[in-house]
Formats: structure tokens, sequence, C-alpha cells
């Protein structure tokens, strides 16, 4: 896949593919970080968020055109945005609107296909067959997760981290659904050093009076 990722790794904590997607964007030291800086880093995502394989994933670097590249780039960052703008909208406990649907829909209206039976382990499964090029369905399963979540998931399960300073979302699978915090190790923990601090001097007020 190139060369390493050498500075803010990808993350992983959303519990759904299309937020793990929205999550390439974050805060780091106060700042809006793009991780998504080139389609070399779009590739290393989809490999490591296991939409792609690696192999695929090298030949699309080493052999898709600049041209082919930037398309799907730019595609791929316009997704983002509308998936993060559905995000946005569900933690906020508002309706969809139609720009958001009518987004995923163009995505995955580039995949035409059908439909196909086939054995699996002795099983009669139905998988979809694409007609598309590879390009055209790279960002498909973003597409589709996103539909899954608006159609299938419980949305009240969408939450944005409790930290304000943080902007990455996530799906709470936990067994009370109480998850506040993208991950205790970046914002958890975090916060509450922060409120045990501001506890402690303001005992040491009262203490004072």
């Amino acid at each position: 896949m190139g060369k390493e990722r050498s500075e803010q790794p990808f993350l992983f904590v959303g519990n759904h593919l299309c937020l793990d997607f929205i999550n390439t964007q974050m805060i780091v030291r106060g700042n809006l970080t793009d991780l998504l800086r080139k389609f070399g880093d779009l590739m290393t995502w989809l490999v490591q968020a296991t939409v792609v394989d690696a192999d695929q994933g090298k030949v699309a670097i080493t052999r898709w055109s600049a041209a082919e590249q930037k398309h799907v780039f730019d595609a791929a960052i316009a997704l983002r945005k509308a998936l993060r703008n559905m995000a946005e909208d569900i933690a906020a406990r508002k309706a969809i609107p139609n720009s958001t649907l009518t987004a995923i829909n163009q995505v995955l209206s580039q995949c035409p296909g059908y439909r196909q039976l086939a054995y699996v382990n002795r099983r009669v499964e139905s998988r979809f067959h694409s007609d598309a090029g590879e390009s055209s369905r790279l960002l498909t399963p973003l597409a589709e997760a996103a539909s899954d979540l608006l159609c299938s998931g419980n949305l009240s399960l969408v939450k944005k981290c409790r930290n304000s300073a943080c902007i990455l979302y996530f799906y709470d699978t936990t067994k009370n659904h109480g998850r506040n915090w993208c991950s205790m190790q970046l914002c958890g923990n975090r916060m509450k050093v922060a409120a045990h601090y501001r506890k402690k001097r303001k005992n040491e007020k009262k203490q004072r009076r």
C-alpha cells in the first residue's frame, strides 16, 4: 500500500462502517484534521476497514489513471460530507433531509447489477453481482452501510462523543447503551480527569472560606 502513514492513525471506534468513515475527520491538538488528504490515504483506509483487500488497493494506486483516482477521491469526500450531515442530524434527533438521501442514492446508482444465487458452504445464498467497473463500485459499501443504518439501525444509538471538542461519532452497542465517549483512551479518561480536577479545585475553594 505504499508508504506507511507516519502521522495520526485511522481510528475505528464508530462500531459502524459509515460512522468510521465520517471519523476520518477529527480534532487533533485543537485543530480540525483530515486524515484523507489524497487517494492513497483513501485506499489505505478502505483496506484497513476491510472494504477492499490489499491487492485491490495496490492495483488502484499503481494502475488507475490520475483522472480516475481524482474522480473517486472527490466522490468519497463528497459522500463523507453527506454522511457527516446525516450523523449530525441523527444525533440531534432531526429528520434526515432529502439532500442526504440523494447523495447516498447517487453513489448507489453507480453500481448497476443484479442478484445471483450460489452455494456457500452447502447453503444457498443470494449474492449481488455488479456490472460496474471497479472505480464505480469502490464507494458502494459505504453508501450501503449508510442505507442499512437509516433503514434498519436503531438511530437513537447514533451518538456524538460528549467531549464538546471532539467530532467523532459512534453506534452505541454497549449493554445498557450508556456509552458517552468516542473511546476511553481518547476522551473518556481525559474528561474524567478534568472533572476530578474541577471538583478538587471547588472543594479547595470551599475550605478556604
